[in-house]
């Protein structure tokens, strides 16, 4: 899908607003908890076990992961492409750094203590698309936390299984290898060192520790 498809929505105030809204409820709360966690767990492991000094957290949105970021020992640069979300994520967390940036060209100088953030990105791409992602977080870091939604959990092989049977069915996932997951890492000049779900078997992200190669 063509990135100005998708982010014109996030230029709304209104939605801007309102994005935080699909975190809540009991379900959903268990859940972002639990991939809070992963997040936490994905950014230490990637960086030989211990909090990267910064987070660059791109597209930052609303800033969901923030405060536990920071409470784990990181300072965090919020980039996003829509003011409104980055407004929304400054009310939230107070002042800190919030760069308005085009995410395939991030206007930020790499840092070698810095690792990159990325959530909620991915599944808008095609594969050029996210090698070009890929590429450009490889420009401003040596180490990243990329999730993915390669279709490997049990909820999508369900919903492929009921679009061959002709029932209804939400948007599919795109399949995705493992060997193409290092193939588009690779092509972006990293190295895939470990491919972790969330929820093993259940969860559609996959996070990917990325090593500069």
């Amino acid at each position: 899908m063509p990135a100005e498809d998708w982010t014109d929505a996030y230029h709304e105030p209104t939605v801007a607003q309102a994005y935080d809204r699909r975190y809540r409820g009991p379900i959903r709360r268990m859940n972002n908890r639990r991939v809070e966690a992963a997040v936490i767990e994905a950014l230490r492991a990637c960086c030989g076990g211990q909090a990267p000094a910064w987070v660059f957290d791109v597209p930052a949105g609303t800033g969901r992961f923030t405060s536990a970021i920071r409470a784990a020992g990181s300072q965090v640069c919020h980039l996003d492409a829509s003011a409104e979300m980055l407004e929304v994520c400054r009310s939230k967390h107070g002042p800190g750094l919030e760069v308005v940036g085009d995410l395939l060209e991030p206007p930020l100088a790499q840092r070698p203590d810095a690792c990159v953030l990325s959530l909620r990105l991915m599944q808008h791409y095609h594969r050029a698309e996210r090698v070009a992602a890929l590429r450009a977080f490889r420009g401003i870091a040596n180490r990243a936390v990329v999730a993915y939604y390669p279709g490997w959990d049990w909820k999508n092989r369900f919903r492929r299984l009921r679009a061959r049977l002709g029932l209804p069915v939400r948007k599919l996932r795109e399949a995705i290898p493992a060997a193409q997951l290092h193939e588009e890492a690779r092509e972006a000049g990293w190295n895939l060192v470990r491919a972790q779900r969330v929820f093993p078997i259940l969860s559609e992200n996959v996070l990917l520790h990325l090593h500069a190669s």
